[in-house]
């Protein structure tokens, strides 16, 4: 097996460098994916908990930010702190309004299921649709911002 010769090395190198430069410069940071699953951007990581949530740790393992129900919200968010920005709360409360919108629709759901009164399962289904165009309104807009990140690319 050859070795790859030094100075092919360094200008492999000296190219990724520049890479990483033109994105930063565009505000995006490029992200790794870890051992365990989870995605590294810049100093922080971003990872599936067992509850179904994600979190935002830092290099330390600390949590910086967590209970994020979509996987777009917390790039954004790891991408923003990664960035030295601050957490948007903007696009944080969207993705905690999606994920109430979401949890109404469920028990909404579940009401109309065990409903024998066709009024009330009228009004739950009325309500059910209300919830999960909320939920899709919320979630497209987190997708809107995650696109115009994605759209660099």
């Amino acid at each position: 097996m050859k070795t790859i010769p030094e100075k092919v090395y360094k200008q492999i190198d000296v190219l990724s460098k520049e890479i990483k430069n033109q994105f930063l410069k565009k505000g995006i940071v490029i992200p790794t994916r870890n051992a365990d699953g989870s995605v590294r951007i810049g100093y922080y990581s971003v990872k599936k908990t067992s509850d179904g949530f994600f979190e935002i740790d830092d290099w330390h393992g600390c949590t910086i930010v967590d209970k994020i129900n979509l996987p777009q919200t917390a790039i954004l968010l790891a991408n923003n702190l990664s960035l030295g920005k601050f957490v948007d709360k903007t696009l944080l409360n969207a993705d905690r309004h999606y994920g109430y919108a979401a949890f109404e629709e469920a028990v909404q759901k579940r009401a109309m299921d065990r409903s024998r009164d066709i009024e009330h399962y009228g009004l739950m289904l009325n309500k059910l649709d209300i919830s999960r165009f909320k939920k899709e309104c919320f979630k497209r807009d987190i997708l809107r911002s995650f696109e115009k990140l994605t759209k660099f690319v």
